[in-house]
This record gives structure tokens, C-alpha cells and sequence, in this order.
């Protein structure tokens, strides 16, 4: 079963490897999200997830964090 970002602890970085809704998708990939490593900087519980990238965070509802697969990098991986 594939990681969501629902699982994903504050301070962790994850990439946003798919996301269900086309729309969603192409807003994340306008702001950046989707470019490379974001950073998980609040889980808030039952409530929305705060992700940053490039110095931007956007909060996104626990609802679709629980649909939006991640990955973790790998070590070494230049970002």
C-alpha cells in the first residue's frame, strides 16, 4: 500500500507523487508542489496538513492529504 501525505509527520519531507483530482493537480503544479521535495510543517489532527515549498505553505484538508501519495527521497538525492 502506497504512503499518503495523511501519514506523514510535521518536520518530514516527502514528494507529492500523485494526486486524484486533475484540478488539485494542476494548482500544485502551478505554486511548485510537484517539483521537487515538500516539507510537512504542521499535521494538524483530523485536520488540514501545512506543506511548504520554495518558502510557500499551503494547507490542505485531511481529506485529500489522505488521497495524495507521497514518497520519501532517497539519501543523496540533491534538491
Amino acid at each position: 500500500m502506497s504512503e499518503v501525505l495523511a501519514d506523514v509527520g510535521s518536520g518530514e519531507s516527502v514528494r507529492l507523487t500523485e494526486v486524484p483530482d486533475g484540478d488539485t493537480r494542476a494548482r500544485l503544479l502551478r505554486l511548485g508542489f510537484l517539483d521537487g521535495a515538500v516539507e510537512c510543517r504542521h499535521h494538524i489532527r483530523k485536520g488540514p496538513v501545512i506543506v511548504r515549498r520554495n518558502g510557500t505553505d499551503l494547507a490542505l484538508g485531511s481529506d485529500l492529504a489522505g488521497e495524495i501519495e507521497v514518497e520519501r527521497p532517497t539519501a543523496g538525492a540533491g534538491e
